[in-house]
Formats: structure tokens, C-alpha cells, sequence
């Protein structure tokens, strides 16, 4: 069974608990063993907003951990994920990682660079990968027009997702919606960011950009979205019904973390595996569809 430090970052646990409960319910059942290392605080994505030095000292104070146990990362959060494997990439000087060094010293802790930084969907790409994901797959998706959204980070930096994926052309996500078996189609406003960032700032702005997209996927008759970051699905999400009013709109375009598109099609159950009844807006209709084209299968299949 293949072992990895499960990075969870702030915001998950306290405002997605849903998407942790998914992760946690495929991963076990996909034989990933998800080490809860308590040592683990904030991935320094904040911190490098007032400093880029305790910013980069709190990523490598979480990775320093995850070397101390001899474990990769797994990480959930894109943000988080954008956030370490930048780090990573910046320790790569000898000058700043002795520099940082010298700071974790203090608390007796040594960074090498010899911690990998995972993404959640990567490690079902390349780890378990899309065949066995397929095979896993044992509850019919494929009446589902399913809109992916990679966001900002889950494919970034570019020296970190050289060999994976194109972060200009992604396809990644894309590949495994299909590997659940969905039906994953292509919109104008595929690269369009969430405006997460932008919200504490200007919702207005967050607004439009969750607006502008939402009209595009409704426009494409989607059933649903599916996301890989929490902050994507909040901004997509929760916040569906904020920028319909105030952009005059009706949206209802269920947002699910493909962990829950995962774990739906390996035939989990909804609520108590994968929390889809904390998910908003309501995936009711969406579930209604899946239950109605597996009876009409079933009837298919006895005639």
C-alpha cells in the first residue's frame, strides 16, 4: 500500500469537509494509506503575501516533517500544491535552503529536498492510474455531460507538471472525469479563473467571473462541474447563488471535487462517503439522473 503525509491546509477541514471525506473513501478503497501528520500547519501561501521568506520557511517546515517520516505529499488544496511545489522548487538553490535550514535547525528539523509534492488528481493519474481507475468504475456515468475546471494551481508551475499535463492545453482532468466513466466536454471559458483570490478584495469582480462561466456551462447544457481545489468549488459553488442575484441570472450547476465524481462512480454512497448533501447548490437532480439512466440500463439489459 503506498503511503503519503495527507496535507489537508486550512481551508478544507473548515469549510470542505466533503471533499476530505471523498479523498479519504477512494483512497482506501484505491489502497493509498493516508498518513495524518500532525505537525503540519499553514502551506505559507498567506505568510509569502507579507513575506516571501516566512512564507517559503512555512512550506519547508511542512515538508521538513513529511522528510523526518520518509513520506511524500498528498495534497488536496491546489493552492496548497501551487504553494509547496514552488517552494520546492525554489530550495533548489543551495543558498536559500541553507538559509532555511538554518531557521529549522532550531526546532531540529532538516530540509533535503527529497519529499515529492503531490496533487490529489495526479496521484490517481500516474499512481493508480486511469485503467484501473475504469475498471474500478462500476456505476454508469456516461449519460453525463460533465464540465472539467482545472483552476490555477493544480497543473502549476509549469517545471512541476512538465511531463504530466500542458498547462496551456490541459487535459488531465479531463481524462480522468472519462476514466469514471463521465462524458468530459470542452467550453470557451475552460481557463477561466474562479476569482477565489480576488474575493476577499472585490466580490463584485469574483462575481462576474463565477457569472461569466456559469452562463457558458448552462449554455453547453452541462450537468454538472467538477473541480480539483476547495477554493474553486466554493467560489463555484456556495457562492452560485450570490452572483446569480446579483447578475440577475438563474444558475443551478451542481459542483463536485472529482474525489465525489470518483467515488460515485466506484459506488460509494453519496452522503455517508462522500458528503454530497453538504455540496451546494443541491445535487439532487444530479443523483436523480444517474439513478433513472442506471434503471433505464437495467431494463435495456433484461429485454
Amino acid at each position: 500500500m503506498t503511503k503519503y503525509g495527507l496535507f489537508l491546509g486550512c481551508t478544507t477541514p473548515t469549510k470542505v469537509p466533503q471533499y476530505e471525506m471523498a479523498a479519504r473513501w477512494t483512497c482506501r478503497r484505491l489502497g493509498i494509506e493516508l498518513v495524518d501528520v500532525e505537525e503540519f500547519v499553514c502551506c505559507g501561501s498567506n505568510q509569502a503575501n507579507i513575506t516571501i521568506e516566512g512564507g517559503l520557511l512555512l512550506s519547508a517546515l511542512n515538508m521538513a516533517h513529511a522528510e523526518a517520516r520518509g513520506l511524500d505529499i498528498i495534497v488536496l488544496c491546489a493552492a496548497c500544491f501551487g504553494t509547496l511545489s514552488e517552494a520546492a522548487e525554489k530550495l533548489r538553490d543551495p543558498r536559500l535552503r541553507d538559509n532555511v535550514n538554518s531557521r529549522l535547525a532550531e526546532v531540529g528539523l532538516r530540509y533535503e529536498g527529497k519529499t515529492r509534492v503531490r496533487h490529489i488528481s495526479r496521484v490517481f493519474y500516474e499512481d493508480v492510474g486511469l485503467d484501473r481507475l475504469r475498471r474500478e468504475a462500476v456505476k454508469d456515468l456516461s449519460g453525463l455531460k460533465i464540465a472539467p475546471h482545472y483552476g490555477c494551481h493544480s497543473i502549476k508551475p509549469r517545471a512541476i507538471s512538465r511531463g504530466f499535463d500542458n498547462p496551456d492545453h490541459p487535459k488531465s482532468l479531463h481524462r480522468l472525469i472519462r476514466a469514471a466513466g463521465g462524458n468530459a466536454v470542452d467550453y470557451k471559458t475552460l481557463d477561466l479563473c474562479c476569482g477565489g483570490k480576488t474575493f476577499p478584495n472585490s466580490q463584485d469582480l469574483t462575481h462576474a467571473l463565477v457569472a461569466r462561466k456559469l452562463d457558458d456551462l448552462q449554455a453547453a447544457g452541462v450537468d454538472c462541474m467538477v473541480v480539483q481545489c476547495q477554493t474553486c468549488y466554493l467560489m463555484y459553488g456556495p457562492q452560485q447563488a450570490n452572483a446569480a442575484k446579483k447578475h440577475g441570472k438563474t444558475f443551478q450547476v451542481p459542483v463536485l471535487l472529482y474525489p465525489q465524481l470518483l467515488g460515485l462512480a466506484m459506488g460509494a454512497d453519496p452522503v455517508a462517503d462522500l458528503g454530497l448533501h453538504l455540496n451546494a447548490p443541491s445535487t439532487d437532480r444530479l443523483l436523480g439522473k444517474i439513478a433513472r439512466n442506471a434503471e433505464k440500463n437495467w431494463a435495456r439489459a433484461a429485454n
